[in-house]
């Protein structure tokens, strides 16, 4: 039973492992490709969000999202990107608001 309880550990430890942070001036896009869990979260001085909308692509991943509506911060967004654990080649999530856009790129 010691055994179980440690390689049991061991898989947690190396799942909370997968989760990469990528920051640009105005947020912060977590991803863990084992899962495809992402999360942008708004980390600017705005006060308010409008026209938010993201698009997230790679080899054979293409999906999009968007909060059309205004928002106040703190925001965050959160998903998941299909195959992301069956691709190794870079990810990019392209963030636009506010008449703004940046990118981060997951390797």
């Amino acid at each position: 039973m010691g055994c179980v309880v440690v390689i049991l550990f061991l898989l947690v430890a190396c799942g909370a492992d997968d989760i990469k942070h990528s920051k640009t001036d105005h947020w912060d896009v977590s991803l863990q490709r084992s899962t495809g869990s992402y999360g942008i979260v708004y980390i600017g001085d705005e006060t308010k969000i409008s026209d938010f909308k993201y698009d997230v692509s790679g080899t054979n991943i293409s999906q999009q999202g968007s909060a059309l509506s205004e928002h106040t911060t703190p925001f965050n967004m959160s998903g998941t990107v299909t195959d992301s654990e069956k691709n190794s080649d870079p990810i990019q999530f392209v963030i636009s608001w506010n008449k703004q856009i940046e990118s981060v790129t997951f390797q």
